[in-house]
């Protein structure tokens, strides 16, 4: 009977997965110091793998469609991803630090004209009930705390800033190193594995490395091809209705919109706080742009871009967000449904490999 159950089904695997992510937060401690030295040697390996399954799928249509010899579609790509590099280095970041730096400077106007907003509301009988004095104090705290955090992540030590300079140079280096061989030999990788150490896989262990391979490759390159559509028409649109700070609002939607279902909300949020006191109309005017944009790329693109290497109950979903946002903020909750994914396909295999093994009574 639970086995044809949905509902216990999903409630079971919605426990497990509460039950793993807090065992793995009481062992937060002891992993710590491993995770610091990972994130150091690791950060221009996992830059590189991201690369590479944005970029591989590119290099195979060069290579299969219009028959590019693979190393030369190689070059093609990296010079595109120079011209980008120089792109964002001359005009994208200049833009993005000079938006953010208009925006700090300008947001002491939007929380002044939001307290005058709070008082206008405070006289309406229809909220008499509210303790606007509370709302008062609280949008101080929250502004103040704002702008330290703004302000302690940008004042830096001298350590801090060689530091810096070394951890970038080194991720500048390596990562084009070990792009370029990604690109080259990623392809033979599973064969040659199948040729050596996984010569005799009795377990098929192959066929699991090449389902979390897919999985993967699936979803980066159809969420990087959803951000950029977000991106462009997000800001084309910005522009349009005359919105400030278009570029950087942009950039927070499509960077937002990484996160299933809540995402696309949190990507509105810098747009209403900045116009809810000084411009409603056009808040509006943005919010039901996005809302609109958000319906084509939910039924239309996403669903083409990414279609189901995510499949997940959107409820199992719910509470990989509130935990991965809970454990490791805005970083948590982008990683949580794919690294879920990835878990889940071994969870699969391993259980088949056992219902195999005790089905026809093999002792491994």
């Amino acid at each position: 009977m639970f086995k044809t159950n949905k509902l216990f089904f999903w409630t079971a695997e919605i426990l497990l997965v509460t039950f793993i992510i807090f065992i793995w937060r009481q062992m937060d401690g002891i992993l710590s110091p491993f995770f610091s030295v990972a994130r150091t040697f690791f950060i221009p390996f996992i830059l590189a793998g991201f690369l590479y399954y944005v970029t591989n799928p590119l290099v195979c249509f060069m290579e299969e469609r219009l028959k590019i010899k693979r190393i030369w579609g190689i070059c093609l790509v990296f010079l595109l991803l120079i011209g980008l590099l120089i792109f964002s280095i001359t005009s994208l970041i200049p833009n993005l630090i000079t938006q953010l730096t208009d925006l700090i400077s300008a947001s002491q106007t939007i929380y002044l004209n939001m307290q005058d907003l709070l008082v206008n509301l405070k006289d309406n009988p229809a909220f008499k009930n509210i303790n606007f004095d509370y709302l008062f104090r609280q949008l101080n705290l929250s502004y103040v705390d704002i702008l330290k955090n703004i302000l302690n992540s940008v004042t830096v030590s001298l350590s801090n800033i060689i530091s810096i300079i070394t951890n970038v140079v080194m991720v500048l280096v390596m990562v084009p190193v070990i792009l370029f061989y990604l690109l080259k030999d990623g392809k033979g990788l599973l064969p040659m594995l199948e040729r050596t150490v996984l010569r005799d896989d009795k377990l098929n262990i192959s066929k699991l490395l090449g389902r979390m391979n897919e999985t993967i490759s699936h979803y980066i390159s159809g969420v990087a091809i959803d951000a950029g559509f977000i991106f462009v028409f997000s800001f084309i649109g910005y522009q349009i209705m005359g919105v400030q700070y278009a570029f950087l609002f942009a950039l927070v939607a499509a960077v937002t919109n990484v996160i299933p279902y809540i995402g696309p909300y949190l990507g509105l949020v810098p747009v209403v706080l900045a116009y809810v006191a000084t411009d409603p109309k056009k808040m509006i005017i943005a919010i039901i742009y996005i809302m609109i944009l958000q319906q084509i790329d939910g039924n239309i693109i996403y669903p083409r871009v990414v279609g189901g290497a995510m499949k997940i109950h959107p409820l199992t979903i719910m509470v990989l967000l509130v935990l991965g946002g809970n454990i490791y903020g805005l970083i948590g909750m982008l990683v949580a449904v794919p690294g879920y994914a990835i878990i889940k396909e071994i969870v699969k295999f391993a259980a088949g490999v056992y219902d195999y093994h005790k089905k026809n009574k093999i002792v491994l």
